[in-house]
């Protein structure tokens, strides 16, 4: 018997973990179809990411990635321009400490964001669902920003 839900979101989809994953597939391949689409594909893609930690933020280089990312694109407008100095400065040796997840993750997920009609009812949709993911790593957001700036400078 199929599982309701995600186990690691909570997302109420049919499949569990892996339907879940079907759905962030879904966007980015809807991304890579349509333009306009695409705009909001990395937001979304660092808010499932933030989500599911476990199999996508275990290094802390994935996990600095994801939240410095998320930050970018909720208080920087997720700007293509400035969005690649946080690779650029990643990719540099950097002594960077994990924080750890916090238990509750948002009251929205990927489920909440998946189906939109139009670009621009995705684009909102993907922005609620990331600002629910943001507001869950509150105690994270001033070392977030900290590490931003510091990419940011560094380009």
């Amino acid at each position: 018997m199929a599982e309701n839900h995600c186990p690691d979101c909570g997302a109420q989809v049919t499949g569990g973990r892996d339907g879940c994953h079907a759905l962030i597939d879904e966007m980015m391949a809807q991304a890579h179809a349509d333009v306009r689409y695409a705009a909001a594909y990395r937001l979304a893609f660092d808010a499932y990411c933030l989500q599911h930690p476990d199999k996508y933020c275990v290094s802390k280089k994935s996990y600095v990635a994801h939240l410095i990312g998320l930050c970018h694109g909720l208080e920087h407008h997720g700007n293509p321009a400035t969005y690649w100095a946080i690779p650029q400065w990643l990719n540099k040796p950097r002594t960077l400490d994990r924080p750890s997840p916090p238990p509750t993750r948002g009251n929205m997920t990927v489920a909440d964001a998946h189906g939109a009609s139009s670009p621009e009812e995705h684009a909102r949709r993907v922005r609620r669902w990331a600002e629910s993911v943001w507001r869950a790593y509150q105690p994270q957001h001033e070392l977030a920003r900290r590490w931003l700036q510091q990419a940011l400078k560094a380009r």
